[in-house]
């Protein structure tokens, strides 16, 4: 039988039809009586341990469930990406160590160099890898993000990030816990298409100091016998997205050996998610340039650049967020845009309506213009 809780209510009144029929001397159970109040205040005391057995099972079940399974919540990730340094040309090589500092113009989270990155003679930009010394969303910075270093190389000119970072996350959320909970156990018997979406997703690069620096966000599993009966059975092709953009041949190729099984560094067997016998295909998703053209209109007292600028962000992040094979909705767009405060219409003239993608296809944002009439 299920745990039911009962309240004050029906418990005063279990009590007293008790009582009853078990007697018949006391007769008076009228609000305010003192049989009744008798009743009531052992009945206010197992109202309470009902409410206490009920809040200690909610919050014992998920965690004996999660230890169980070795289910960890996933903590909180640093925002990473790359920073092109400019330098004046050098006769002799210019190095940017590992752990050099870089600091944003606009403030807030800072970030430091991941490896020690060289600048040959003659040559006057690189790349540097870089990750938040905080972890956490704060870290999350748009594109072309100006930074000055330190220590500053010979040279220094300019440093700055050729596209936003926004693979920083706060610590999982014990509902996003539990939604991801769910598709691992549909992924428990493998060779299932939730197994290949969830084994996809555990793949992910780490820096020198086991950070993840490009995971598996987005993943599409595409089976073309389904939609072809000439194509063969037991074929399948993946295609995964790093949720940012540019995802590498490193990732692609990680989540194939995760999707195949391998041999860790201690030589054990860590089982595929493949079934035996299918053959299995992993590839990035193909990036769809979206370009969005809009006004807004805005209310008095509101300032029509900056919320230009908030309707732009809104856009990109909501384009960003789309899976792969997932459209862009027309209707989702304005919406995404009227609900900032200060914005009451909006127009667009590109797109005019849904863009759709192919299931291999992943939308991103390109060109967004949000001008404020």
């Amino acid at each position: 039988m299920a745990f039911q809780t009962k309240d004050f209510s029906s418990i005063a009144a279990s009590m007293m039809n008790w009582m009853r029929a078990t007697q018949r001397k006391v007769t008076d159970f009228n609000v305010g009586g003192i049989a009744r109040t008798l009743v009531e205040a052992p009945a206010a005391e197992v109202d309470e341990l009902y409410q206490q057995i009920f809040i200690g099972l909610k919050e014992a079940i998920p965690v004996s469930v999660y230890h169980s399974f070795e289910f960890d919540a996933l903590p909180a990730a640093p925002a990473s990406g790359l920073v092109t340094v400019t330098v004046t040309s050098a006769a002799s090589a210019i190095v940017i160590s590992a752990g050099t500092t870089f600091v944003p113009a606009t403030g807030g989270v800072q970030y430091q160099a991941i490896q020690n990155v060289t600048i040959s003679p003659g040559n006057t930009t690189v790349d540097v890898a870089v990750a938040a010394v905080d972890p956490g969303l704060a870290g999350n910075i748009p594109a072309e993000t100006e930074f000055t270093l330190s220590p500053s190389p010979t040279g220094f000119i300019s440093a700055e990030n050729g596209a936003a970072f926004i693979n920083g996350a706060d610590a999982e959320t014990e509902e996003s816990r539990k939604a991801r909970f769910r598709s691992y156990i549909q992924s428990l018997s493998r060779g299932t298409v939730p197994s290949l979406h969830y084994g996809m997703r555990t793949a992910f690069l780490a820096d020198a100091a086991g950070n993840p620096i490009e995971r598996v966000i987005y993943t599409s599993v595409v089976e073309p016998h389904e939609e072809d009966e000439e194509e063969e059975p037991g074929y399948v092709n993946c295609y995964i997205h790093n949720g940012v953009g540019s995802t590498s041949v490193q990732l692609v190729n990680r989540a194939r050996t995760v999707l195949y099984g391998y041999y860790d560094a201690n030589n054990n067997a860590v089982p595929g998610w493949k079934a035996a016998g299918t053959r299995v295909t992993v590839a990035a998703a193909t990036e769809v340039p979206l370009n969005v053209t809009g006004t807004v209109s805005v209310l008095a007292g509101y300032s029509g650049s900056e919320l230009a600028a908030q309707a732009t962000i809104a856009v990109r992040t909501y384009i960003l967020s789309l899976g792969i094979g997932q459209a862009a909705l027309y209707s989702d767009l304005i919406a995404m845009i009227k609900q900032i405060a200060g914005i009451y219409d909006v127009t667009l003239s590109s797109p005019s309506a849904n863009t759709t993608a192919d299931s291999d296809e992943k939308l991103m944002p390109v060109t967004i213009t949000i001008t404020a009439a």
